[in-house]
């Protein structure tokens, strides 16, 4: 059985720059020793969507989400 860590604010900005950087999921995942479904599922879940970007992600915005929801 697997144990399910939580990414920290650390991982999120690193997904943040190598998203900046165009790098893959694939990649990302393999660089934060994480499965590529778990990082495709916290740019999903915290991606945002303006007229001049069509998809960004932000590691700051994602975390306030992230202790937010813990809190609720």
């Amino acid at each position: 059985m697997q144990i399910y860590q939580h990414l920290s604010p650390e991982e999120r900005a690193s997904i943040m720059l190598m998203l900046e950087q165009q790098y893959s999921i694939r990649f990302i995942a393999k660089h934060l020793n994480r499965s590529p479904s778990t990082i495709s599922r916290e740019i999903k879940r915290n991606h945002r969507s303006s007229a001049l970007i069509t998809q960004s992600y932000c590691a700051t915005t994602a975390s306030k989400r992230y202790f937010n929801q813990r809190q609720s």
